[in-house]
């Protein structure tokens, strides 16, 4: 078959090509014999879409990406409106419907509803509804999660993923083989898009129906907005995503830009777009609802296919930060987090390591210590593995105050400052804006543990979320940091970032910052230095600095 364009809306930026896998809903429309139990049965599919979309809140929330879980928690109220219940009993109590054609149909009425009323946000969960229709219906005819559709393909084999249309909670839980997504329908700005962004995924909306028929090799192109059926090797090779060099300021002193990764399609998507290796890796991601401490064995079985990407390359990974908002059943009523929860349990520690250890054997392998109060935390998980190298997480005002202490004691440190900006600011960390990384007392304890790496020759990484903010990467550069560790999708404007920042104005930049009074007027600095972060989006992920034309 012949190369073949399909335009389209870029919805996420990117490039991949894989193999098509297109999402067909089966609806059952034949004949009803018990109208009631019928009724029971959309019923029951409907709450049970609702869980699903609350356990996947619940998940996205531990991984730190609170905006992703808010959209998809709308979803859990949406199945429990009375508004919809009352349209889904019409359609099966009056017109006979088949449980999975009544949840579509009563959600689309819903969905209709919401988007006469005219306002933007509204016509977004407009779609959300429609993706819950599509969620329970799956479930209602199969009992097959609403991923559901034609056979994957063989374990590890790229999947560009095509269909009418998707949710955001679709999108959240796709395979690690998904590389791209390809919609019939949709809008840049639909909640999918956001999410999609958010994961690194190349995504294209409002290509038409034909995406429906491709069979395959597919190209999807989400910065023109294009999908190429049967790409030529040219054009694919053309499109690739080219890996950048090592992260250096303008001025030329190293940055290394690393991501934050809980699994292996993070760290395909990172290493894709130029980073160096992996500056946090999650583990305890994987056993929230484990029924005890995970063993040797399960542990290896998490870390060896992500670790195996990352040979050759820096592979940080964070030891159990069980506690707080992550925690699974038979840890439930502990007080203790981090590494005092697993220094509770040595075992099951000792466990983790020695399964950390051989996992990692082909990369430059680092354990990071989550919660660290002390020297005494380091020095014993160094007891229990002392070949390897270990950095420590200052991630309290306490731990900045014994930055000291800790620095000599770690063979490197990271400063986690979602946790530190929230404990040093005596903030929530999960209110949306309640907290500003670059108050003046923040900046002072960055600074701190800056002085405390130098003082020790210690690497300073940062992998919160203030790695990737534009206002926050000269203060750190400034500070000393020289490992910045973000979310995948933020590895390439990272590098440009960095780029742009000269280390010796940084540091100036940092001391007046650090004597201000407020953030207020840290945000005056940054902006008479150039790096208020007044960028502006054009189009769906792309970024132009303030000033400039497209």
């Amino acid at each position: 078959m012949a190369e073949r364009i399909l335009p389209g809306l870029p919805a996420a930026p990117g490039v991949a090509t894989g193999r098509a896998r297109v999402l067909a809903a089966a609806i059952d429309s034949g004949p009803v014999a018990d109208r009631d139990e019928e009724l029971a049965r959309a019923r029951a599919a409907l709450a049970e879409a609702g869980a699903q979309l609350e356990a996947l809140a619940a998940r996205l929330r531990a991984e730190g990406r609170g905006e992703e879980a808010e959209i998809v928690e709308t979803g859990v109220l949406m199945a429990a409106d009375p508004a919809l219940d009352a349209a889904l009993e019409a359609a099966i109590l009056t017109d006979g419907l088949a449980a999975a054609a009544a949840l579509v149909r009563a959600c689309a009425i819903h969905a209709d509803a919401i988007a006469a009323l005219g306002d933007e946000t509204l016509a977004l969960r407009a779609d959300d509804v429609r993706s819950l229709g599509r969620r329970a219906a799956a479930l209602a005819a199969t009992g097959a999660s609403a991923s559901g559709g034609s056979a994957p393909p063989a374990a590890g084999a790229p999947t560009v993923l095509i269909a009418e249309d998707l949710g955001p909670a679709d999108v959240a839980e796709l395979s690690p083989d998904v590389v791209a997504i390809a919609l019939a329908a949709g809008g840049p700005s639909a909640h999918a898009a956001v999410i999609a962004r958010g994961l690194g995924i190349p995504m294209v909306v409002g290509a038409g129906a034909g995406v429906l028929s491709l069979d395959g090799d597919v190209l999807v192109d989400g910065d023109r907005g294009e999908v190429v059926a049967e790409p030529a090797r040219q054009v694919a090779e053309r499109r690739a995503v080219v890996a950048r060099g090592p992260g250096r300021t303008r001025d030329g002193e190293p940055v290394r830009i690393l991501a934050n990764a809980a699994g292996s399609a993070d760290v395909r998507v990172a290493l894709t777009a130029g980073a160096e290796g992996v500056g946090l890796l999650r583990t305890e991601l994987a056993f929230l609802d484990a029924p005890a401490w995970p063993d040797e064995a399960a542990h290896r079985a998490a870390l060896e296919p992500v670790l195996h990407a990352l040979a050759g390359r820096t592979a940080t990974v964070r030891v159990l930060d069980f506690g707080g908002d992550k925690t699974p059943p038979f840890l439930r009523g502990t007080d203790a987090r981090g590494i005092a929860l697993l220094r509770s349990a040595p075992a099951a520690l000792a466990a983790q390591l020695r399964a950390i250890e051989a996992a990692g054997a082909g990369t430059d392998l680092r354990v990071l210590l989550p919660l660290v109060h002390g020297a005494e935390d380091v020095d014993a998980v160094r007891a229990l593995a002392p070949r390897v190298t270990i950095g420590a997480m200052l991630e309290t005002a306490d731990a900045i105050g014994a930055a000291d202490e800790i620095a000599a004691a770690a063979d490197f440190l990271s400063i986690g400052t979602n946790d530190l900006t929230a404990d040093v600011l005596g903030a929530d960390r999960f209110a949306p804006g309640a907290t500003a990384t670059h108050d003046p007392r923040m900046v002072r304890a960055i600074v701190r543990a800056g002085e405390a790496a130098a003082a020790h020759g210690r690497v300073l990484e940062v992998c919160g979320e203030a790695a990737s903010d534009p206002r926050m990467i000269p203060l750190l550069i400034g500070a000393g940091v020289t490992e910045l560790s973000v979310g995948a999708a933020r590895v390439g404007e990272t590098w440009e970032r960095v780029a742009a920042v000269d280390s010796r104005d940084a540091a100036r930049l940092v001391r007046a910052a650090a004597n201000a009074p407020d953030a207020a007027a840290v945000e005056r600095l940054l902006g008479q230095a150039g790096h208020a972060g007044g960028e502006r989006l054009d189009g769906p992920g792309r970024i132009v600095p303030a000033g400039r034309q497209p």
